[in-house]
């Protein structure tokens, strides 16, 4: 049965009895009636969608959380985790409070509440009916009364629809009148059918035929009757129900099933209830509001590991594609060069995990002085920023004895999660890092909470100045531990897990999150403000993880947070600023490693806005299933990385 979220059955029987004659002799002789003998009514819901993580590579894909494809689920994230060595005093690093002692190791996540749902695009309310003649009347109906659909999301606008749900549409449309003033008819029709139904509970799951349909609208909206029978249909004469269809008929409210048939005992479908109860109430159909952007595949069959990033000097037409494996591959005109622009490969530690080449950033001046920058893990397993430089005679080559080392982050062996591994530069031209707590169960090393080391932070270093002497940086003075003290001088901010990814937007930074067993989150924040705390692992999210009564005050909480059902690794994105498709500019992309979908939303006034999931409205082939990353080219267009192809986010070719 369709079920809808305002009413339920007992709800219907409830209403305050007032009997119809007419009414109730039909729905008496309905619900006696032998069970349906209808046409073939389709079925509820859509076929199920593989498990996420069922794949068919056999290693799975690694996710920012270092979680194989195939584990899913409730602590699949941290699955990995494990495999570094929790009692090892390896995890100690200098200056940390906690000193090297196994404290909060039995930490466990208390999720005190699960996050709301995320709506999907309101261009369509169900995936089934686009496309359907009455797909205007369908949407109008969704707009007018909470309808959940037939399950899966979908309507089933062709299956014939149930007493007991058009009871409750018809409850749930009792306020929509002219003056907003509850329409006391409807409630005499409740009762109707409910007076019927209490003698024959059976009668809710009868199916409602048209000539039934007929006597309860008149019954329902109080229509007037036709001064004569206007004989315009030939098979209803002396039809219980023939004075009502002569007057829906009049209405304009049904039509028939031809020009000289009604077809009384014809069973009634959801989207033909759905028009007759707009028409009915005066309102016209909904046009369907068109979906802006699909999913455009740029190059498949990728090898190298996998895509981790994909970046453009802007104005540039080409894109630069990072590859797990250690080379950054150029694209243009949508196909892969058979030379990379860099290759690193003999450098780059790339194996079952968060390791490898990982991301890449240009100069602001690129194109003066062909400066970028990479992440990546070295054979020992440490993370390094290296600076690299254009070829000045090829600029479709990077001058691989150009290297110069900048920032060096000890992991070793032991600790292959929690890379963190995103670079950006920000507004004020300074190079960010983003830099994941290690990967310690329950980072019992309490690295979130400690500014006093690289781990679970993001950097900021100016790489246009000479440094001190100990470094090939210089740190920035509005930096907020420039001087060493409370903290290391490049950290911007701390109390991150694995900030996978992250990026910058106007005055806004924008920071993906990848939460432990219940939580994942992105989080905005001033790009401008210093010394921030994220709260790992205080919070995972907004639940309290170390013990209860956790004090948030001084925390920066998430703008977005959502529970394992719907993914285990959030992936930060980028707030669109194209021009290819306007009707998105401003609003946030970000999606999860495993969960399948892509969702978007607005920062406006400190809040989240028009936030929407895009599952239903946007085709994702299923080798587009799992999201690695995000790219950006040279003119603000998307891309949506996954493991072995990019996908442009593209203007929808009905937009």
């Amino acid at each position: 049965m369709l079920v809808s979220g305002k009413a339920r059955r007992g709800t219907v029987l409830g209403v305050a009895v007032g009997v119809m004659a007419g009414v109730v002799l039909v729905l008496a002789a309905a619900c006696s009636a032998s069970p349906d003998t209808s046409p073939d009514a389709g079925t509820a819901g859509v076929e199920g969608e593989p498990a996420p993580g069922a794949v068919d590579d056999p290693d799975g894909p690694e996710g920012p959380d270092g979680s194989d494809g195939a584990a899913t689920g409730a602590g699949a994230g941290d699955a990995a985790d494990g495999g570094a060595d929790a009692g090892s005093s390896d995890g100690a690093t200098a200056g940390d409070p906690a000193g090297g002692r196994l404290t909060g190791l039995a930490a466990e996540p208390r999720p005190s509440h699960e996050p709301a749902p995320v709506p999907p695009w309101p261009g369509t309310a169900y995936p089934d009916d686009d496309g359907h003649p009455d797909e205007g009347w369908i949407e109008a109906l969704h707009s007018e009364t909470v309808v959940f659909g037939c399950g899966d999301g979908n309507f089933c606008p062709d299956e014939p629809i149930a007493m007991a749900h058009l009871a409750e549409l018809l409850y749930n449309l009792r306020f929509r009148s002219p003056d907003g003033h509850e329409r006391p008819t409807i409630d005499h029709a409740l009762a109707d059918i409910a007076a019927v139904c209490r003698q024959e509970p059976s009668c809710f799951d009868r199916r409602v035929t048209a000539g039934q349909l007929a006597l309860i609208l008149v019954r329902a909206f109080d229509l007037p009757p036709t001064a004569a029978a206007a004989d315009r249909f030939d098979d209803i004469d002396g039809h219980p129900a023939q004075q009502a269809i002569e007057t829906v008929a009049a209405a304009g409210i049904l039509t028939g099933c031809d020009e000289t048939s009604f077809c009384p005992d014809r069973l009634v479908t959801r989207s033909q209830a759905a028009a007759a109860l707009m028409r009915a109430l005066g309102l016209p159909p909904t046009a369907p509001r068109p979906v802006p952007w699909q999913l455009e595949l740029v190059v498949g069959e990728l090898e190298g590991g996998g895509t981790t990033d994909l970046r453009a000097p802007a104005g540039d037409d080409r894109l630069f594609v990072t590859l797990k494996g250690g080379t950054i591959r150029i694209v243009a005109g949508g196909v892969m060069s058979d030379t990379p622009f860099l290759d690193i490969t003999d450098q780059v530690r790339n194996d079952h995990s968060e390791r490898g080449l990982l991301s890449l950033a240009f100069h602001p001046s690129y194109d003066d002085n062909g400066r970028f920058f990479v992440f990546f893990t070295d054979l020992d397993g440490d993370g390094r920023i290296v600076e690299y430089r254009a070829d000045p005679a090829d600029r479709d080559r990077a001058d691989p004895t150009s290297a110069r080392p900048v920032i060096a982050i000890p992991r070793g062996r032991y600790l292959p999660n929690h890379q963190g591994g995103n670079l950006q530069f920000g507004p004020d031209g300074m190079l960010y890092i983003a830099v994941g707590e290690a990967g310690w169960y329950n980072d019992w090393p309490r690295n979130g909470q400690n500014p006093h080391t690289l781990e679970g932070t993001l950097l900021r270093i100016d790489v246009d100045a000479p440094g001190d002497g100990t470094a090939p940086y210089g740190i920035p003075p509005d930096n907020p531990f420039a001087d060493g003290v409370g903290g290391r001088p490049e950290v911007w901010a701390y109390g991150l897990r694995n900030p996978w990814r992250f990026s910058f937007d106007g005055g806004n930074i924008y920071i993906g999150d990848v939460g432990h067993e219940h939580r994942e989150e992105v989080s905005v924040a001033p790009a401008a403000a210093g010394g921030l705390n994220y709260g790992w692992s205080l919070f995972e999210g907004t639940s309290c993880f170390r013990g209860t009564g956790c004090d948030a005050a001084g925390l920066v909480h998430p703008a977005v947070e959502y529970g394992r059902d719907d993914g285990v690794g959030v992936i930060g994105g980028y707030v669109y600023r194209g021009d290819a498709i306007p009707q998105m500019r401003g609003h946030y992309f970000y999606a999860d490693f495993t969960g399948g979908w892509v969702r978007t939303f607005r920062w406006s006034g400190g809040e989240v806005t028009e936030h929407y999931d895009w599952s239903r409205a946007v085709e994702r082939p299923e080798s587009a299933r799992f999201s690695w990353s995000f790219g950006v080219d040279g003119h603000g267009e998307l891309y949506l990385l996954t493991r072995w192809a990019i996908w442009r986010i593209a203007p929808a070719s009905s937009s």
